[in-house]
């Protein structure tokens, strides 16, 4: 029997469409730039939390080997995989959303040249819901569908508005939040990104 090699996704197509000078303004901006240095220093782990969502059925180990994420260090090249977790933790969620901003914004506007309507730019507002995992926590805020049975869904669930650019498909801003808060609530805070 032969196996089928597996193929990884193009990272660097990706890696060429985001400016390194974002990630260090997203990490300045909220105060997560490395300050001593590390093996996986801030602005690394902002590419593995990217590289994380793209090589979704591989360890995190095997994703910064795949990507050569560490840096060189000639006395001790490993890296503990306690390390990489907690290159993520320190990093957290602001500086993804920044980047997000900033590349939703850059992407937006270099490819709506030359399609709009009228002089303006056409975007739709699109809701949804995911599931999350299923801790107390993300019970206690998101909440969860109520049937009419009034048994509750077997998984916390979140709402999801975004808004999108009808000439691109480009996703230009999102909004996550509690599952029994009406969408037109957060339709609002979007509207304001226009």
């Amino acid at each position: 029997m032969v196996s089928k090699a597996h193929k990884h996704p193009d990272f660097s197509a990706l890696s060429q469409q985001i400016d390194p000078a974002w990630i260090a303004h997203a990490l300045a901006v909220t105060g997560k730039a490395s300050v001593r240095r590390r093996k996986l220093p801030a602005e690394q782990a902002v590419w593995l939390v990217i590289a994380l969502a793209m090589y979704r059925h591989q360890s995190i180990p095997e994703v910064v080997a795949h990507l050569d994420l560490v840096l060189p260090d000639e006395v001790n090249p490993e890296i503990a995989k306690s390390a990489l977790t907690q290159a993520r933790q320190r990093l957290g969620e602001e500086p993804l959303a920044q980047l997000f901003g900033l590349s939703a914004l850059a992407w937006d506007e270099r490819h709506q040249r030359g399609r709009s309507w009228r002089g303006l730019a056409r975007y739709a507002i699109d809701g949804s819901t995911l599931r999350t995992s299923d801790t107390p926590e993300n019970r206690q805020h998101f909440g969860a569908q109520a049937y009419a049975s009034g048994v509750a869904a077997s998984y916390p669930q979140l709402r999801l508005l975004t808004l999108t650019s009808l000439a691109t498909h480009l996703v230009r801003e999102a909004v996550f939040g509690e599952y029994a808060k009406n969408e037109m609530r957060y339709a609002r805070d979007l509207l304001q990104a226009i």
